[in-house]
């Protein structure tokens, strides 16, 4: 008799039919399949018409996008790899391999809907006695744009541009205008070095209305933030407050450099999706400055940042 468990991954059923016996009863899958039955769909069937070929299902799409942005999938191509590795997400597909293109254009196409959806969450979450507003903790962090920090305008390289583009330009104008042989391609290159060098004006005045030092070329409102270590990235600031009951109650993307700029905005937040102030917030010292303590306490919140000084 042989020692070993038998081996044999070719067989038909690697994983039993029932997959909540493999995962169990309390995966996030089936807790977000249960959600999302309850969840009032029609404004994403009300956006196709009745023609046209046949569409994933918007209960399907919605339960794959949000258990995906749970476990922190947000590239639509990861997600497409996914949806065939790994069992949660091919239980909440149906075993359906829905590719990239759709699961963006899903994104893309139904904003409003999405919204509306997650404001459902909230109201849910509210009436099973969720997101108490007893206390509430702040905390951001930073979120690196989809942007190179090598493409960047600052008013000294737009104008060393400037300037190398206008040597191009006086260097391929004499060589057109000349008796010599006209270089191949010598118009389309003058034709792009003169397009390039009559941006640079909007460019640099773009700069000069941002009031800052360096802007990207590809997404103009990141901006250059400090890290923990004293690292800079360029992104942007997400912040949020979270419940006793580890609900997201509010939340917020600026382009704040420090923290202590936000801590108001984001009880407002609170306070503008729930209808109610919480009465105590926590946050680190990052948030702290006396103004901020002040109008807290002026609306009758207790709170507790650490004085940074």
């Amino acid at each position: 008799m042989s020692r070993f468990l038998p081996y044999s991954p070719e067989q038909a059923y690697l994983l039993p039919p029932n997959v909540q016996d493999e995962l169990g009863g309390e995966h996030l899958c089936f807790f977000l399949r249960r959600m999302v039955k309850h969840l009032d769909l029609s404004s994403f069937e009300q956006a196709y018409s009745a023609e046209g070929g046949e569409l994933y299902a918007p209960e399907l799409m919605l339960g794959v996008g949000l258990y995906a942005y749970a476990v922190g999938i947000t590239s639509a191509r990861l997600l497409e790899k996914r949806l065939v590795e790994d069992l949660p997400l091919r239980y909440l597909a149906g075993g359906a391999r829905v590719d990239n293109w759709a699961l963006s254009a899903f994104r893309r196409r139904h904003g409003r809907g999405l919204n509306d959806a997650f404001t459902q969450v909230l109201e849910m979450a509210r009436e099973l006695g969720l997101g108490r507003l007893g206390r509430v903790a702040i905390d951001s962090t930073r979120i690196k744009a989809n942007a190179s920090r090598d493409r960047i305008d600052t008013e000294q390289r737009l104008r060393n541009q400037r300037a190398k583009l206008r040597r191009q330009v006086r260097r391929w104008q004499k060589a057109c205008d000349g008796d010599d042989a006209e270089p191949a391609g010598g118009e389309i290159r003058l034709a792009e070095a003169e397009r390039r060098l009559a941006e640079l004006p909007r460019r640099l005045e773009k700069l000069r209305k941002s009031g800052m030092r360096k802007l990207s070329q590809s997404d103009e409102d990141a901006r250059f933030l400090r890290e923990r270590g004293g690292r800079f990235v360029l992104g942007y600031t997400a912040e949020v407050a979270v419940s006793d009951d580890h609900l997201i109650v509010g939340q917020r993307v600026s382009q704040s450099e420090t923290d202590n700029a936000s801590l108001l905005p984001l009880v407002e937040e609170v306070e503008q999706q729930l209808g109610m102030r919480p009465q105590q917030v926590l946050a680190d010292s990052g948030f702290f400055s006396l103004a901020n303590v002040e109008e807290l306490e002026r609306g009758g919140i207790d709170v507790y940042v650490p004085d940074t000084n």
